[in-house]
């Protein structure tokens, strides 16, 4: 039944709801625009904000938050334009990641939006091709109503960032005490029994059944009665690089990541498989070769499963679809399966480092030692960059949501922010943030908020000096490589300069003990760590052939 909400104006009625919603966090920047209201929650107390340096970050740690934490990130823009356009990259992200997120922006006073005022944009049309609903609020006493429906539309069907726009004169607005409606999840029905009896009757007929498991998995729960499902009919589980994690990445079923940068045994278990089960995967260009017409058997029989109607059928044909929630779809098929002999005998090959000291360490020697010296329960977050090949291979996983990225965007400077929010949902838990050197200087300000709340975060920075993935595609197919080159910067320097202790590590003696540093430290510490720059991830190369298909056809 409705709620009552006290409140004398529209900055409270704003504050008001969304502490009563059950938002617990705020990520934001601020703006002029929206002064009252964040005058009116510090004055209530609730919820907390934490201020970015920038919308970029502000947007990527509301990410990591909710990927976490598990929950709904909220992310403000206090500027009308300025903020809403940079907000626009994070917001596309989560679109692209099926990440939880509430958006909110200001907008400048509807009075005077048709008079040149400052820092006008239309925000509605602006991140509407990235969410999933995005609505202006037309008077104070609609709000509360407006953010549940928000954040029921958020979690429903495939989760995705939903975006509301308060224009500036609302919160000024004299209101009376409010009813409104709470807000409560909207769960979807279960796949219909005889999708189950369908999928019973093939996995009797199959004798070598394989899962290619996506973030649909994660996003839903699943990774537990994965591993169960797979366990009950005996199949090898390959992954999407945005679904690393949904299987431990030691267990006797994993097969690895399929795709450019993936491994021979994910890509032959899947292509060996008379019957191929696509979870919660979205077939996209980096999971599938660039949609290998080969990549299954032709006589292979497809199933997917996923929560988005549209995803069957879409590239790949399908023989039975399944639209529903992962997590609902395999759990109910555990009690009604046989239990069969495993078939595959696949095991995960990592690559060796070949870096030598005279140029910079080998990257997996790196990871290796990251390994030994966080424990699983860390958070890793990784940025977009050659460092992130090896990350993907390399990094153990035995915990879903251990290793948040952006995957299906790439968006460069996600991992900072994202790991600061993941910090800040997770208190207490070690948090390593794994850049580049290019991507690292896009959000290298969110430092100042690492050390501002003393974060037990520890960001390691792999230093190449280039565009490490950009570089090895120019020089492979032009003998070039124009305008991929990067600056030196020295980054201990600089992350002395937020107040954050830093070591530079050129020797690979002095590796291990630097790891262990960053590992004991319980506040924010920074690794530089020199990267051998002619080191190549070797499944690179397949990336290399197909851009040369595709950009080199004369």
């Amino acid at each position: 039944m409705p709620e009552k909400l006290t409140a004398s104006n529209g900055s409270e009625v704003i504050a008001r709801a969304l502490d009563a919603a059950g938002i617990e966090t705020v990520f934001t920047v601020a703006g002029g625009h929206f002064l009252p209201t964040y005058n009116a929650i510090g004055k209530f107390g609730a919820p907390r904000i934490v201020a970015a340096r920038h919308e970029l970050g502000a947007g990527y740690m509301a990410s990591g938050y909710a990927l976490a934490k598990g929950e709904i990130g909220v992310v403000f823009s206090g500027a009308p334009g300025p903020g809403a356009t940079n907000l626009a990259t994070p917001v596309a992200n989560a679109k692209a990641d099926s990440i939880p997120l509430l958006v909110i922006t200001a907008q400048v006073d509807r009075r005077y939006s048709n008079r040149n005022i400052l820092q006008h944009c239309d925000n509605l049309s602006l991140l509407r091709q990235f969410c999933k609903h995005s609505a202006q609020a037309t008077a104070a006493s609609e709000f509360p109503n407006l953010i549940t429906t928000a954040l029921q539309i958020v979690e429903s069907g495939r989760p995705g960032p939903v975006h509301i726009d308060i224009p500036q004169d609302i919160q000024a607005e004299a209101v009376d005490a409010l009813e409104f409606n709470p807000f409560r999840p909207v769960r979807l029905p279960g796949p219909y029994w005889e999708n189950f009896g369908y999928i019973t009757d093939l996995l009797e007929k199959c004798s070598k059944p394989a899962i290619l498991a996506g973030h649909g998995v994660l996003r839903s729960g699943a990774a537990s009665a994965l591993q169960k499902f797979a366990y009950r009919i005996g199949a090898p589980v390959a992954t999407s690089r945005s679904g690393i994690g949904c299987i431990n990445s030691r267990d006797s079923n994993y097969v690895g990541m399929l795709g450019f940068y993936g491994t021979d045994a994910a890509r032959e278990a899947v292509g060996q498989a008379d019957l191929v089960i696509v979870v919660g995967c979205a077939l996209g260009e980096q999971t599938t070769f660039g949609w290998r017409s080969d990549l299954f058997r032709e006589d292979a029989v497809m199933v997917q499963i996923d929560i988005e109607p549209r995803q069957p059928n879409l590239v790949y044909r399908v023989d039975h679809a399944v639209v529903g929630d992962a997590c609902m779809v395999l759990e109910g098929f555990l009690d009604k399966i046989a239990l069969y002999d495993f078939w595959h005998d696949f095991k995960v090959k990592r690559h060796g480092s070949h870096g030598g000291s005279s140029r910079g360490l080998g990257a997996a020697s790196v990871l290796r030692s990251l390994n030994s010296h966080f424990s699983g329960d860390a958070i890793v977050t990784a940025d977009i960059g050659n460092h992130r090949l090896w990350v993907c291979e390399h990094l153990d996983i035995t915990r879903p949501e251990r290793l948040i990225q952006s995957c299906e965007f790439d968006a460069m400077g996600f991992s900072l922010p994202a790991a600061i929010g993941a910090s800040i949902a997770e208190p207490g838990t070690k948090v390593v943030s794994i850049s580049g050197d290019g991507g690292f200087v896009h959000t290298i300000g969110e430092l100042a908020v690492a050390r501002e709340l003393g974060l037990p975060v520890a960001g390691i920075v792999f230093v190449d000096g280039a565009l490490g993935i950009l570089r090895h595609q120019a020089e492979a197919m032009y003998g070039a490589d124009n305008f991929v080159r990067l600056q030196k910067i020295d980054f201990a320097k600089v992350a002395e300069g937020f107040g954050i202790e830093s070591r530079t590590i050129a020797d690979p003696g002095e590796l291990d003990s630097g790891m262990a540093w960053a590992a004991e430290a319980s506040e924010p510490v920074l690794l530089a760590i020199a990267i051998d720059p002619e080191e190549i991830f070797p499944p690179l190369l397949s990336k290399i052939e197909q851009r040369k298909r595709d950009l080199m056809r004369n």
